[in-house]
């Protein structure tokens, strides 16, 4: 049975940015699972409505309606424990846990500020007018308030990376010598910049950047596949 994966999709159904949506596919394609990509558009509720939610990614393994990206892993582990692990142990599953709030609490307002605007004109039309009002609800600012100063959000960021390019100068990955879910969630936030903008969040000898391409070029290219506004590494 072929897994389906609703996820955010532009005007161009092949324009798939979500960060959350980035983490189940690299999930997958760790599992080795063969799904089925469906393009959904936020307004689009009441195609996902089995799920008990309203946003994506919003996964489909049989009768089984799952969303959140991080339930979607879980899940994916304990299915399907003869496939390739995802965590190493409860001890990495915590981790993780700990990676996916400090990517969605300390990464992603630096870098909403830097590339929401620059990715809102590859929206879905209908979807665009959804999108501005969410902005304003959720920062508090309309989109053009918000990403006024692209430069001043990506010094945030960069400084807040500190940290992960130290860690990433002496390891591969954050799982060790091969990646594992904890590389999958922070892989999912540079991938959005990548498919999103052309602003350059890293610097492109980094640490940070080496490890990036090292995920693209992961499964055979898989990630590498998907189309860039800008290749930065």
């Amino acid at each position: 049975m072929t897994l389906k994966l609703f996820e955010v999709a532009g005007e161009d159904p092949d324009y798939r940015p979500s960060p959350y949506c980035w983490r189940t596919r690299m999930a997958l394609t760790h599992k080795g699972l063969a799904f089925e990509p469906v393009p959904w558009r936020a307004v689009e509720k009441s195609r996902i409505a089995k799920s008990g939610g309203g946003t994506v990614p919003v996964l489909v393994d049989g009768d089984l309606w799952l969303r959140e990206s991080w339930d979607i892993a879980v899940h994916l582990e304990r299915a399907y424990p003869e496939r390739p692990a995802l965590f190493a142990g409860e001890g990495d599953l915590t981790k993780a846990r700990f990676l996916e709030a400090w990517a969605n609490r300390e990464l992603h307002l630096p870098m909403a500020r830097a590339l929401l605007a620059d990715g809102f004109p590859l929206l879905a039309e209908k979807d665009k007018a959804y999108y501005l009002e969410r902005t304003k609800r959720v920062f508090g600012q309309t989109l053009q308030a918000l990403c006024s100063d692209p430069d001043s959000a990506i010094a945030v960021l960069q400084e807040r990376l500190e940290p992960l390019q130290s860690v990433l100068a002496e390891s591969d990955y954050l799982g060790g010598a091969a990646p594992g879910y904890g590389d999958y969630i922070l892989f999912g936030s540079f991938q959005w910049a990548r498919v999103a903008s052309t602003r350059r969040l890293i610097p492109a000898k980094s640490a940070v950047a080496r490890w990036f391409q090292a995920l693209l070029a992961a499964f055979d290219g898989f990630a590498a596949r998907q189309p860039a506004r800008d290749h930065w590494v």
